[in-house]
């Protein structure tokens, strides 16, 4: 019966589901997008009002993009490499408009979208390595890049942004570097555990199997003990 079962094979692991690119999330993210053009002719004509709201539409969305994903069942890799993509430009685009027209200070929002491409790449490092684009660390991490709107948010509606600014810088990159940490040094060692975990053990097969026999042997030998032992008491000659 033993051997039997070790004779059967283990069953596969299920294939994870495939989603289709073309789903309402992503739908959400891509709409994203469709702000920026009005949110740069707001900026372009001085309208403060107007380029807060776009703003606000796309912060919006990026909020919407998740729920979606959760509600239609459509997560994945894909999706969240598409939602931190977009985020970089969408974010990126409206840093780089509102310092273009004076609204904002330059050097550290050259400092922001420098180390805002950093991180979309070692997300896309992080996603082929391990499956999926987003752990604990880099949801921090798309907290603080939405932290982004806020900065344009300031500037649009006219706020004292120089402090706001400047004081994003280290958290970014203090952010950047856990993200790096995570992407080039725990990774290999996550992956490489799990090789080790999963790998066959031929050493380790064979034992059991030697374990298993002489365990089936003994009991065998018991067994015969017993009934010879009974067979004796029975016909009731002595036994040493």
């Amino acid at each position: 019966m033993t051997a039997a079962t070790e004779a059967m094979p283990m069953p596969a692991a299920p294939e994870p589901r495939a989603v289709s690119k073309w789903n309402p999330a992503n739908a959400v993210t891509a709409s994203r997008y469709l702000t920026l053009p009005p949110l740069f002719l707001a900026i372009q004509h001085h309208d403060r009002q107007w380029a807060t709201l776009f703003i606000v539409i796309c912060s919006l969305l990026d909020k919407l993009d998740g729920l979606a994903a959760r509600v239609f069942d459509c997560r994945s890799t894909f999706g969240e490499l598409f939602d931190a993509i977009t985020d970089g430009i969408c974010y990126g685009f409206a840093l780089i408009v509102v310092a273009a027209y004076g609204w904002a200070p330059v050097l550290p929002v050259a400092l922001v979208i420098g180390m805002g491409l950093a991180n979309t790449a070692l997300r896309a490092v992080y996603a082929r390595r391990v499956g999926h684009a987003a752990n604990y660390k880099s949801y921090a991490m798309e907290r603080l890049v939405a932290y982004s709107a806020y900065l344009v948010g300031f500037a649009t509606g006219g706020f004292e942004v120089t402090f706001y600014y400047w004081a994003y810088v280290p958290l970014m990159l203090v952010m950047l570097v856990v993200v790096l940490e995570e992407s080039k040094i725990t990774l290999p060692l996550a992956t490489a555990k799990v090789c080790v975990t999963s790998a066959p053990q031929p050493g380790k097969i064979v034992r059991e199997k030697r374990r298993t026999a002489a365990g089936d042997s003994r009991r065998a030998e018991e067994r015969t003990v017993n009934k010879a032992e009974g067979l004796i008491g029975f016909i009731g000659l002595p036994m040493d």
